[in-house]
């Protein structure tokens, strides 16, 4: 399970890695989010509300409810459970949270303090480690499955079909690619996950002015 750190130093960076892992994440994902009391869990979960189109200031800390519901705009729900509370010992608490519910083919779930219970959690999921480096600076350690690595494409782009596929050369590796390569655009599933990174990492820059032809291209 590949990881990628990144660091905010300020409420807007942390937004925007939030839009970033919005932009990952689909219906049935469950995300683990662990960090000392006070580093930023439930402002990480506020921030990927709103990017998931959910009004950020009805988002609240379930610490004395457990868990909180909220319809996407796009149909199926976003659930805030924390854990905080549960001893993760008992596969009994689960089913007491009413695991079933929660945790649904049309849900994602972001669960603070998921330390508590990752040993009761057999599905697949990503976990995210916020570390408190100072009084505005975050760092955010995330892991995701090896299996979301087919989610990710470059912002604003279609992944082509096969057919339409051509030779290329990877953007990491600078090694040739055939058209029917598994990670088409990429040399490997190794180099696949670097470029999330240098995404998460807003590594990538523009080296030259935007021009009126590169705004065309997307209309």
């Amino acid at each position: 399970m590949p990881r990628t750190e990144t660091l905010s130093t300020s409420l807007d960076e942390t937004a925007a890695l939030a839009r970033r892992l919005a932009g990952v994440l689909r219906p049935g994902d469950l995300v683990l989010l662990d960090g000392a009391l006070g580093a930023g869990k439930t402002t990480l979960i506020r921030s990927l509300a709103e990017a998931l189109g959910i009004n950020p200031r009805a988002v609240a800390s379930p610490t004395f409810v457990i868990a909180h519901e909220y319809s996407l705009p796009t149909g199926g729900r976003l659930v805030h459970v924390d854990a905080y509370r549960l001893g993760g010992q008992d596969p009994e608490e689960l089913e007491l949270l009413g695991w079933d519910h929660l945790t649904g083919p049309d849900v994602i779930v972001l669960i603070e303090w998921g330390e508590r219970i990752a040993g009761l959690i057999v599905r697949e999921h990503a976990t995210i480690t916020i570390e408190h480096v100072d009084e505005h600076s975050r760092r955010f350690t995330i892991t995701l499955p090896g299996a979301w690595a087919s989610r990710i494409a470059e912002p604003g782009t279609a992944e082509p079909d096969l057919a339409a596929r051509k030779p290329t050369t990877c953007p990491i590796t600078g090694q040739p690619v055939a058209p029917d390569a598994p990670h088409y655009p990429f040399s490997s599933e190794r180099a696949k996950w670097a470029d999330l990174y240098r995404w998460f990492s807003e590594s990538y820059t523009v080296e030259r002015p935007i021009e009126g032809a590169d705004l065309d291209q997307g209309q």
